[in-house]
């Protein structure tokens, strides 16, 4: 399967913050790129 930058783009920020909504679920701080994608 072929992605356009674009798409992967918007999957990699999706995963970045499933991962970011976890670790602040557990109570971990968040990195930089998480804060981000959560925001975004």
């Amino acid at each position: 399967m072929f992605l356009t930058p674009s798409d992967t783009e918007k999957l990699l920020l999706s995963v970045a913050g499933m991962v970011g909504r976890d670790r602040l679920e557990r109570g971990v701080r968040l990195n930089y790129p998480e804060s981000v994608a959560l925001l975004a």
